[in-house]
Protein backbone atom coordinates (compact mmCIF):
# COMPACT_ATOMS: atom_id res chain seq x y z
CA UNK A 1 0.00 0.00 0.00
CA UNK A 2 1.29 3.27 -0.93
CA UNK A 3 2.34 6.36 1.57
CA UNK A 4 -0.46 8.88 1.45
CA UNK A 5 1.17 12.55 0.98
CA UNK A 6 0.13 15.64 0.47
CA UNK A 7 0.91 18.37 -1.32
CA UNK A 8 0.88 22.04 0.08
CA UNK A 9 3.26 24.53 0.55
CA UNK A 10 3.15 26.27 3.84
CA UNK A 11 5.68 28.87 6.18
CA UNK A 12 8.93 27.15 7.70
CA UNK A 13 7.48 23.27 6.35
CA UNK A 14 5.67 21.46 4.04
CA UNK A 15 5.51 20.79 0.86
CA UNK A 16 4.94 17.64 1.94
CA UNK A 17 2.75 16.36 4.64
CA UNK A 18 1.31 13.14 6.24
CA UNK A 19 -2.11 12.08 5.84
CA UNK A 20 -1.86 12.99 10.16
CA UNK A 21 -1.23 16.43 8.87
CA UNK A 22 2.77 16.45 9.98
CA UNK A 23 5.72 18.07 7.86
CA UNK A 24 7.99 15.43 5.89
CA UNK A 25 11.58 15.78 6.13
CA UNK A 26 12.39 15.94 2.66
CA UNK A 27 15.55 14.00 3.64
CA UNK A 28 13.71 11.06 4.64
CA UNK A 29 12.22 10.53 1.15
CA UNK A 30 14.05 8.60 -1.90
CA UNK A 31 14.11 12.18 -3.82
CA UNK A 32 17.32 13.18 -5.64
CA UNK A 33 18.98 15.86 -4.13
CA UNK A 34 18.78 18.51 -6.28
CA UNK A 35 15.05 18.26 -5.93
CA UNK A 36 15.11 18.58 -2.42
CA UNK A 37 16.94 21.83 -2.63
CA UNK A 38 13.97 22.59 -5.42
CA UNK A 39 11.07 21.88 -3.27
CA UNK A 40 12.69 23.68 -0.34
CA UNK A 41 13.31 26.86 -2.23
CA UNK A 42 10.07 26.33 -3.53
CA UNK A 43 8.36 26.41 -0.81
CA UNK A 44 10.58 29.26 0.81
CA UNK A 45 9.27 31.71 -1.38
CA UNK A 46 5.88 30.79 -0.36
CA UNK A 47 3.46 33.29 1.30
CA UNK A 48 -0.29 33.94 1.20
CA UNK A 49 -0.34 36.63 -1.53
CA UNK A 50 0.84 33.71 -3.82
CA UNK A 51 -2.80 32.03 -4.08
CA UNK A 52 -4.86 34.94 -4.27
CA UNK A 53 -8.27 34.15 -6.25
CA UNK A 54 -7.51 37.55 -8.24
CA UNK A 55 -3.61 37.66 -8.28
CA UNK A 56 -2.52 34.32 -8.14
CA UNK A 57 1.43 34.57 -9.06
CA UNK A 58 1.36 32.26 -11.78
CA UNK A 59 5.10 31.59 -12.27
CA UNK A 60 5.22 30.22 -8.94
CA UNK A 61 1.98 28.55 -9.80
CA UNK A 62 3.37 26.83 -12.69
CA UNK A 63 6.74 26.03 -10.80
CA UNK A 64 4.74 23.91 -8.16
CA UNK A 65 3.14 22.23 -10.98
CA UNK A 66 6.07 21.02 -12.27
CA UNK A 67 7.59 20.12 -8.76
CA UNK A 68 4.74 18.59 -7.85
CA UNK A 69 4.85 16.40 -11.22
CA UNK A 70 8.95 15.52 -10.57
CA UNK A 71 8.04 14.50 -6.94
CA UNK A 72 5.52 12.05 -8.15
CA UNK A 73 8.11 10.50 -10.22
CA UNK A 74 10.87 10.39 -8.08
CA UNK A 75 8.85 8.80 -5.25
CA UNK A 76 7.02 6.34 -7.58
CA UNK A 77 4.56 3.69 -6.60
CA UNK A 78 5.44 3.57 -3.10
CA UNK A 79 3.86 6.59 -2.74
CA UNK A 80 0.68 8.69 -3.45
CA UNK A 81 0.88 12.77 -3.65
CA UNK A 82 -2.35 13.92 -3.74
CA UNK A 83 -3.72 17.40 -4.02
CA UNK A 84 -6.38 19.46 -1.56
CA UNK A 85 -6.72 22.51 -3.21
CA UNK A 86 -6.91 23.69 -6.76
CA UNK A 87 -4.13 25.17 -7.32
CA UNK A 88 -1.76 22.02 -8.98
CA UNK A 89 -3.78 21.95 -11.98
CA UNK A 90 -6.08 19.07 -11.11
CA UNK A 91 -8.74 18.50 -8.69
CA UNK A 92 -8.38 17.99 -5.24
CA UNK A 93 -7.70 14.57 -3.80
CA UNK A 94 -6.24 13.23 -7.07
Amino acid sequence: MAVLLEFWPEYNSGPLWTSAGGSVDLVALPLPAELRVRLQSWNARYDDSKLLHDQNDEGWLEEGKRLLAETRRALGDAYSVVVTEPWWGEEPGA
